[in-house]
């Protein structure tokens, strides 16, 4: 009897320490780096040595590069992969379903970025994540109970995107047009709005507007190689108003071609999005500041397949363009050092630099070889 007594005892302790571990609220806290103004984490996949870099994409779903999916003998089926352990910083996540469709060498190529993989929103559902640009971090937390501190910032409800899960929240542009947009991390530029925009907003009968040759941004799964770089006159999201906010348009993919809200919009927030409460908070910053303007030489340089930097578009006007640089010239020098696809990211950091005033580049094209000291302006 007295050793059922220990035994029953013993099981009651078991069941007592398991349950306060299975339903303990956990959290982590992941930092990230900053690069092209997107958010990358550095994530081991199922307890590998490796640390791979992932972008945490709202605007997209969850996806791992082939390559890894080969090196570490993931078993496939169809177009999907399981991650039986996603490990962040130590926070770990278990039992994820990765597509393997997308190209992660257009980061490459584009940006000079090497990634291994997107945390999507489709992941990011099962949390309420915060993410503070200014302290740099990622918070995950399974405590999903609904946001009470609202007075301290903007609550906003949000639906889901059918295909990607991504949040889509309600504003206002112009005063009077009502439209639903996505929060999108992976997006460098305040606001993006499919072409189509140009004509409901009117755009193109004022002068405020900058059209691309070549293209500065291009999605997957589009042709069109026009943008354009224009100012909305107002954009009101709840109780938050900007005037001649800087607005990029483009063609986007067909099924996700809606407004996209991205980094240079978010950053100026610490954002919680609570997933399971399909509601947002945005708390601005202390020293919040939204564009008006554009601070840019208007060049666009990418990698090509023999591992060249070339020039894929120039904003009509820009220092750029009236420094004669066209599209497909090849980039050889920048500040005296040669440049190859495997330095892009270095001079593309310089380009966005806003304490960088100019840049000497060597270019070459059918004419010959020329030295440019290239300057950025405000581009309206």
């Amino acid at each position: 009897m007295k050793k059922l007594i220990i035994l029953c005892s013993i099981f009651w302790m078991v069941n007592v320490v398991w349950g306060q571990t299975k339903y303990q609220l956990k959290e982590g806290v992941v930092p990230f780096d900053l690069k092209e103004r997107i958010i990358i984490v550095k994530a081991k996949i199922n307890n590998s040595e490796e640390e791979y870099n992932f972008i945490v994409d709202t605007g997209g779903r969850t996806f791992l590069d082939k390559e890894i999916v080969q090196k570490l003998q993931l078993k496939q089926k169809g177009y999907q992969v399981k991650i039986d352990t996603l490990t962040l910083a130590g926070f770990q996540i278990e039992n994820i379903f990765c597509f393997i469709t997308f190209d992660f060498k257009l980061f490459d190529e584009a940006l000079g970025i090497k990634l291994h993989g997107m945390i999507g929103s489709d992941l990011m559902e099962r949390f309420k994540v915060i993410l503070d640009y200014t302290k740099r971090t990622i918070i995950f937390s399974q405590d999903t109970t609904f946001i009470s501190d609202s007075d301290k910032g903007i609550l906003l409800k949000f639906r889901n995107h059918p295909v990607n899960y991504s949040p889509l929240v309600k504003f206002k542009l112009n005063q009077d047009m009502v439209i639903e947009g996505m929060i999108d991390t992976g997006h460098p530029y305040a606001i993006v709005l499919p072409l189509d925009y140009l004509e409901k907003l009117k755009v193109l009968e004022n002068t405020d507007w900058i059209k691309s040759k070549g293209y500065i941004e291009k999605w997957p799964m589009t042709s069109s190689e026009k943008n354009y770089l224009s100012r909305i006159k107002s954009f009101e999201i709840d109780k938050l108003r900007i005037n001649n906010m800087v607005c990029l348009f483009a063609e986007l993919p067909e099924f996700l071609s809606i407004p996209l809200l991205g980094q240079e919009f978010l950053s100026q927030f610490q954002i919680t999005i609570n997933y399971p409460g399909d509601e947002i908070l945005l708390v601005p910053n202390d020293d919040a500041s939204f564009k008006d303007n554009h601070f840019s030489s208007g060049l666009n340089p990418v990698k090509n397949e023999t591992n060249e930097i070339i020039v894929r578009g120039i904003w009509t006007d820009s220092p750029a363009d009236k420094a004669g640089i066209c599209v497909g010239d090849t980039i050889l020098k920048f500040n005296s050092k040669s440049a190859t696809g495997d330095n892009l990211s270095d001079l593309r950091h310089l380009l966005q630099d806003n304490n960088v005033m100019w840049i000497d580049l060597e270019i070459k094209n059918s004419k010959g070889q020329r030295k440019i000291k290239l300057e950025k302006v405000m581009l309206f």
